[in-house]
């Protein structure tokens, strides 16, 4: 029984077409990387030998440059957050001539896992949109006071208006009242 762990190694070309990038631009990373102290596997002639595990990480480093991070401090936290950490705890997974059934096990919990993680996606994605959503009423609820409080002010305005030129009218219609007599009275 082989128990030699199953990896899939890429090279520099294959990963370069994963990523849709140069092959100039994945070794410029894997150097950057390296230098960082990420360590990448390599083969009798001293090539490196791309794993998952580094594709991954090479779409992590890309994914903080398109967000715009700068080059040294993406480079430093790829390396952080993906260089590999062995301990006893870690688990081994070996294909075998009789392993199917445990990788169809694996395959079934990996999907029960992926489909948990969308559940959780989902979730999430509905208490923020339900946090904003409480937000913007707030906030909406607290312009539509503030547009009532100054329409109640025109409208006291308003209000003042119209009474000063009731007032004026009176006084207009008094005056014209006034120079009536005095031309009646005149005419005596």
């Amino acid at each position: 029984m082989n128990s030699t762990p199953l990896n899939f190694i890429y090279s520099t070309v294959q990963v370069a077409k994963l990523l849709d990038i140069g092959r100039s631009t994945v070794n410029k990373y894997a150097r950057s990387l390296e230098n960082a102290g990420y360590v990448f596997t390599k083969d009798d002639k001293d090539h490196r030998a791309f794993t998952d595990h580094d594709i991954i990480a090479f779409k992590a480093l890309l994914d903080l440059l398109a967000r715009g991070a700068e080059y040294e401090s993406a480079v430093n936290a790829t390396v952080e957050r993906y260089s590999r950490v062995y301990s006893s705890d870690s688990v081994s997974l070996v294909a075998t001539p009789d392993s199917s059934t445990e990788v169809a096990m694996l395959n079934a919990k990996v999907d029960d896992l992926i489909s948990a993680v969308a559940a959780l996606s989902n979730r999430i994605d509905e208490i923020v949109d339900e946090k904003v959503r409480l937000q913007v009423a707030a906030a909406a609820s607290g312009i539509g006071d503030q547009v009532n409080g100054v329409l109640e002010e025109v409208r006291q305005a308003q209000d003042r208006a119209d009474q000063q030129l009731t007032e004026i009218a009176g006084a207009v219609s008094r005056l014209e009242l006034h120079g009536r007599r005095k031309r009646f009275f005149g005419l005596f």
